[in-house]
């Protein structure tokens, strides 16, 4: 009796599932397991020094010819082997340039965070400075076309510090999320330089343009906000609109609800009234 109602269940999915195929393309097939190794071999061959011993530090071939093969791996479910070499080699020509902007990240964590101690420290237990490593390696799929895989290499990040920044976003250098922890940058927000972020922040989306049918329209304009260069956004805040501009040097208290441009060097907060009960 009991296989029986098991295998009634079974075809009823089996149903289901074959019902979902025809109506749509196929899934492609990503293989997960490999996420978390191909981002731990990237940071380390981005950021030796923090990892290795001096005896070990020696920088070898092996390394990037290991990378390389990752990348080819996590590429391979596009199926076009031509271009999944070509990129793939052309993502491994990027890594002098992301180390150089990651490198500008940890600065700015250093000399922001009165309790930072040393650089190591902060790469091998900040949060957002793995957020941002994380992000700025997605970022470079996501503009290659590999919006899919950027989207499963982000969500690693996103599991395992609670900081979710899709892989669209376009982020300057020197960029630190103090603590980190709740903050959420939408796909097509843009900050600039020396910009500070604290843990709760929403950088999102306030109204989605739908089509007749009431459904939302996929990609089209800007729904997120612009950050400009040494920006400051404390706890709670939240920014909303594709045509919000936080101007350069501005402030933004925590818990601001922000839908309208700010000027330069603007300060906003919330203003709370004591009262003695």
């Amino acid at each position: 009796m009991e296989h029986s109602r098991l295998l009634d269940v079974f075809n009823k999915l089996q149903d289901q599932v074959q019902e979902q195929l025809e109506s749509q393309a196929p899934p492609l097939k990503i293989d997960l397991r490999k996420v978390p190794d191909f981002i731990d071999n990237t940071i380390k061959v981005l950021l030796p020094e923090y990892y290795f011993s001096n005896q070990d530090i020696d920088f070898t071939l092996n390394n990037l010819t290991k990378l390389h093969i990752q990348v080819q791996q996590l590429l391979s479910y596009t199926g076009n082997k031509q271009l999944i070499n070509q990129n793939s080699l052309a993502f491994i020509e990027k890594i002098p340039e992301l180390r150089a902007i990651i490198l500008q990240d940890i600065k700015a964590a250093y000399q922001k965070d009165p309790a930072a101690k040393s650089y190591q420290e902060i790469v091998l237990t900040y949060p957002g400075v793995f957020s941002i490593i994380v992000h700025r390696i997605s970022h470079e799929f996501y503009k290659m076309g590999y919006t899919l895989i950027a989207r499963v290499i982000s969500e690693y990040s996103h599991s395992k510090t609670g900081i979710d920044i899709h892989p669209g976003a376009t982020i300057g250098h020197s960029f630190f999320m103090d603590h980190g922890t709740g903050i959420v940058i939408g796909e097509t927000t843009i900050i600039g330089n020396n910009v500070t972020v604290y843990q709760g922040v929403t950088l999102g989306a306030f109204s989605f343009q739908r089509d007749h049918n009431g459904e939302i329209i996929k990609g089209g304009n800007r729904r997120h906000p612009v950050l400009e260069d040494d920006v400051t956004v404390y706890a709670g805040a939240t920014i909303l609109g594709g045509e919000t501009v936080i101007g350069k040097g501005s402030v933004v208290g925590g818990n601001v609800w922000l839908t309208k441009s700010l000027p330069p060097r603007s300060k906003v907060i919330t203003k709370i009234q004591n009262k003695m009960l």
